[in-house]
């Protein structure tokens, strides 16, 4: 009896948190949202910088298919419209190899808007379904290649998207809120030195 979808993602999601983390040295820290409408699996903060963050969707295939001498990954998935394309929002696709109860590398790491613009398979009953084919293969040149990291290498990689990030925008949008008190550490007070007799 083979796991079901259901399954997979619960199993999937556990493993992608544990890469992100072990590969930081637990300095990111993947959050699930309570409601997943914006089609996001993780909010993946800097441990104790809570203002910038990054949305990530996971997709992942339990199986490749052969081009050739190539393997491929497929993954093939439909969602409601609109896509929503975002500095912050970004994919993770990859193998999960169920024998060795692990992903494969390499695995993909790529920006919402460069997946949405080159991953549109089709749209059809108010759906819209993307399809991402990418080389496993070392020697691979695709337009998915410059997207590969190893798993080794994942948890350094959106250290470095978030800390590419515009800094600010965030605190800005809160301070311009109307009811929102901003609570900061108190500036030192100057003690006043006794003037000399």
């Amino acid at each position: 009896m083979a796991i079901t979808s259901t399954q997979q993602g619960v199993i999937t999601e556990a493993e992608f948190a544990k890469v992100v983390i072990l590969t930081t040295d637990g300095a990111l820290v993947p959050a699930r949202p309570v409601a997943d409408d914006d089609r996001r699996d993780y909010e993946i903060h800097i441990r104790r910088h809570f203002l910038e963050s990054l949305a990530m969707q996971l997709k992942t295939a339990r199986r490749l298919r052969l081009h050739g001498r190539s393997r491929v990954l497929q993954i093939n998935f439909r969602v409601k419209a609109p896509l929503v394309s975002d500095d912050r929002f970004w994919y993770f696709l990859a193998y999960f190899d169920t024998k060795k109860m692990r992903f494969m590398d390499p695995v993909f790491l790529v920006p919402s808007r460069f997946f949405h613009k080159h991953a549109l398979h089709g749209v059809g009953r108010g759906a819209i379904q993307p399809q991402f084919k990418a080389s496993m293969e070392p020697e691979a040149h695709d337009m998915w290649s410059p997207f590969r990291v190893t798993q080794q290498e994942l948890g350094r990689r959106i250290l470095e998207i978030l800390e590419s990030q515009p800094h600010g925008r965030h605190t800005t949008d809160l301070l311009g809120m109307s009811g929102v008190v901003w609570l900061g550490k108190p500036a030192a007070r100057r003690l006043k030195r006794p003037r000399a007799a």
